[in-house]
């Protein structure tokens, strides 16, 4: 059933009739497409900036292989003896999710 504001109402008030003329079809309008509202998307300047860090962050390896072979060749050799001190600032500071190097 269609709800029409414009057409006269027939019948008496608090019925539920529907006009026969009018059933299960749906009335010309007057207004075309043009005039009815349509949805638009104005993206941020600052996308293009994102997409260019995502791209650039793509590249960037998850391990960093010169680190990695640094370490395990000071550790094999035994020059990589790190005191108490330093380990439990490195847990706190990556529990923490702060530069410790700072």
């Amino acid at each position: 059933m269609r709800i029409d504001p414009q057409s006269p109402v027939t019948g008496s008030a608090g019925t539920n009739r529907v006009d026969e003329g009018q059933s299960g079809q749906v009335k010309s309008s007057s207004k075309t497409a043009t005039n009815e509202p349509t949805d638009t998307v104005q993206l941020s300047s600052g996308q293009a900036t994102v997409r260019k860090l995502m791209s650039q962050l793509d590249q960037v390896p998850d391990i960093r292989e010169g680190q990695v072979n640094s370490l395990r060749s000071a550790i094999g050799s035994g020059q990589y003896n790190p005191n108490n001190e330093q380990v439990a600032g490195a847990v706190a500071a990556q529990t923490l999710g702060i530069d410790g190097n700072a």
